[in-house]
């Protein structure tokens, strides 16, 4: 398996100014981790469907990182496939294919995606069912470009590891798959004891067969390196058993500066990898 670290991780650096995503590409390199994960948004531009800057600014990246001798896990499409109006699904499809058509273009494999967010007063079962219908959509893209899309547990339609793969199932291609986040099947994990805990691991290992890209919440460590309130070799075990030799992303969720939790999460990975 190989280490990554997701510019989420650095966001505030780089959505302050701080750092660019060159600099952001060259701490990668300096903490010695294989490669990185790159949040649309971060591209230059911010939030928004792709454009003709956004383009020309990921080709600069994967240049430079190819140039580092580091590799893209995947590019973050941030979609959201659920909201109410048709128009809205649309755009949000027509957006999503943008990326995967770019992220080709530069030789990104892998594109991450979500199902999309739950609207209150809306019947949670249509709602899927938008899921489904935009995924009906972009998959072919997918197929035509050889991107893989990796459906990760992160939003409120389907949050459960049986709902995403109903909605893999259905779809019914090789180029959907899964992109498990562990700690976001149990929502306040860091406040609750261990056997609250247990699904982090219950649900990772349904879902794992299926991984394309993986990620890695991290924020506190133990005084003997261990990331606090996950056991990361028992995941990084679940991830041996099936025969994943993808990346594992470390995405820092905490608010003070990225650099030392990051550092720390590359050599727990490196340790336990070894």
């Amino acid at each position: 398996m190989k280490i990554g670290i997701s510019s989420w991780s650095y966001r505030k650096a780089i959505e302050s100014g701080r750092t660019d995503f060159i600099g952001f590409v060259d701490e990668v390199a300096r903490l010695g981790a294989h490669g990185l994960e790159i949040a649309n948004w971060h591209l230059a531009g911010g939030h928004g469907d792709p454009k003709d800057e956004k383009a020309a600014a990921l080709r600069k990246i994967v240049d430079h990182v190819n140039g580092c001798g580091l590799g893209v896990s995947a590019l973050i499409a941030g979609n959201d496939f659920a909201v109410p109006a048709v128009a809205d699904r649309a755009r949000q499809v027509a957006a999503t294919i943008g990326w995967v058509r770019m992220a080709a273009d530069v030789g990104i494999e892998r594109v991450n995606v979500f199902t999309g967010y739950h609207t209150d007063g809306h019947d949670p079962e249509m709602e899927r069912a938008r899921v489904v219908d935009c995924f009906g959509e972009v998959v072919p893209e997918a197929e035509k470009r050889g991107v893989i899309l990796c459906l990760e547990n992160h939003s409120t339609v389907h949050p459960d590891a049986d709902g995403l793969l109903a909605i893999i199932g259905q779809i019914g291609s090789d180029c959907l798959r899964t992109n498990p986040d562990p700690t976001n099947f149990v929502a306040g994990f860091d406040r609750l004891d261990d056997a609250a805990r247990e699904r982090i691991y219950t649900e990772t290992a349904k879902i794992a067969p299926l991984a394309a890209n993986t990620h890695l919440k991290i924020n506190t460590f133990t005084p003997d390196g261990q990331a606090e309130f996950v056991d990361t070799a028992r995941i990084l075990d679940l991830y041996r058993h099936v025969g994943y030799d993808g990346f594992i992303v470390l995405e820092y969720w905490g608010n003070d500066e990225p650099e030392d939790p990051n550092a720390k999460g590359v050599a727990l990975l490196e340790s336990l990898l070894s």
